[in-house]
């Protein structure tokens, strides 16, 4: 199974177009639609002119934000601009398509590239969401335990990654305890000071096992 960073680099290599926005002179984002001329090692290349509005934002404040939307999915970056300097670079970038915007060729004074450095990253792929590394919306379907961390999936039979279960309730394709709902319940309720402490709550035993019953028939496994 594809990792998201699998997947969000895929979005990122096949993007034609993306959404650049730079802070304007009065502290407002400016979002503009871009081709992206190329991608390597997490950094993105676009050019525009060299007197362009959005380069001199970028002189000015280099903070900026980046958007890739591909179907129903999307990536939203934060990072930094640099206008790059490198001549060979930017010859290597040139393609013919630009003369329309710049019609003296490669050496063209008006020529610019601008290459974007993502700093944290938000992810919105096949309906999962991570934020800064963690999943956001990923629930074991077997005890509810929330699942940030690729470390708590569990794995099937393959040795795969599981994002449906995590890795106490399921491993090599199999649950780790056979047990009912209401069994279930009984064993994560023992972890009560734990959740409590961990989200800053004072949940009481009896209502922890009260959100449990009406919370757990929502789970994949307990699910009739």
């Amino acid at each position: 199974m594809e990792s998201i960073q699998e997947k969000a680099a895929a979005i990122v290599a096949n993007a034609q177009i993306i959404t650049l926005a730079s802070i304007d002179e009065n502290g407002y984002p400016r979002p503009v639609a871009m081709v992206k001329i190329k991608d390597e090692k997490g950094d993105i290349y676009v050019s525009t002119g060299t007197s362009s509005a959005k380069t001199a934002h970028f002189k000015a404040n280099p903070k900026a934000g980046m958007s890739i939307v591909e179907g129903g999915n999307s990536i939203v970056y934060t990072g930094e601009v640099e206008i790059v300097t490198d001549e060979a670079l930017k010859h290597t970038l040139w393609g013919d398509w630009m003369l329309e915007h710049f019609p003296g060729g490669v050496n063209d004074p008006e020529y610019c590239v601008l290459k974007f450095i993502p700093e944290s990253a938000t992810y919105w792929i096949d309906n999962v969401f991570v934020k800064d590394g963690k999943y956001m919306n990923l629930f074991c379907q077997s005890c509810g335990m929330p699942m940030q961390t690729s470390e708590l999936f569990g794995t099937n039979k393959d040795g795969s990654v599981n994002q449906e279960y995590c890795c106490y309730c399921y491993k090599d394709g199999g649950f780790t305890q056979d047990c009912t709902m209401d069994g279930m319940i009984e064993h994560c309720v023992k972890y009560l000071d734990e959740f409590n402490g961990a989200c800053n709550t004072q949940f009481s035993k009896e209502e922890a096992i009260a959100q449990m019953k009406e919370f757990f028939p929502k789970l994949k496994r307990w699910k009739k």
